[in-house]
């Protein structure tokens, strides 16, 4: 367990590593490749990795495109619920405190777009084939979904803690030597 101060500390800190490291991609792809260009950084793999620069105005994935106004307000939301539970919570784990600023820095990250420019940028493309095609994704995503399992894990393993013994009550008026 980690002490308050030191958990928020954390949290923002690891937050502010994750929007920076986001922000600076997404800026490099918007200077670098047009609107539905590709770069392969490395030719050999090129056909199962590139570079591409796509606007989302949905969520995960692709989906619900055209409800950015929706996953602004929800984005938004996401940032506000992090940042009171960073400053409400008692003390928590390490593993907690990075979970949380992974999530924070990758929804400031992809609301950052949104506010921006209407959408997300998204550019890691990732493909087995033609046929099996992952959905373009960004370092915000990959955050927020690294930040969800750690948590996921971390609840986990402590559900699976046993509870700590209780000590052996005093008696009344029993000396504490």
């Amino acid at each position: 367990m980690i002490s308050k101060p030191r958990s928020i500390s954390l949290i923002f800190f690891v937050a502010a590593i994750t929007l920076t490291l986001d922000q600076i991609s997404k800026n490099w792809v918007i200077d670098h490749i047009a609107v539905g260009g590709a770069w392969s950084p490395f030719p050999a793999i090129g056909r199962y990795f590139r570079i591409i620069h796509t606007g989302n105005t949905g969520v995960a994935f692709g989906m619900f495109q055209g409800y950015g106004n929706l996953f602004t307000f929800v984005a938004a939301a996401a940032v506000i619920a992090i940042i009171v539970y960073a400053f409400t919570q008692t003390d928590t784990t390490w593993l907690a405190s990075i979970s949380f600023g992974l999530m924070l820095g990758g929804a400031a990250g992809n609301l950052w777009n949104r506010l921006t420019y209407g959408h997300v940028i998204d550019f890691i493309d990732v493909r087995y084939s033609d046929s099996l095609v992952w959905p373009t994704f960004n370092i915000a995503d990959s955050s927020l979904i690294v930040g969800v399992i750690l948590l996921t894990i971390g609840l986990w393993v402590a559900e699976r803690q046993p509870p700590p013994s209780p000590g052996v009550p005093l008696e009344q008026g029993e000396p504490l030597s």
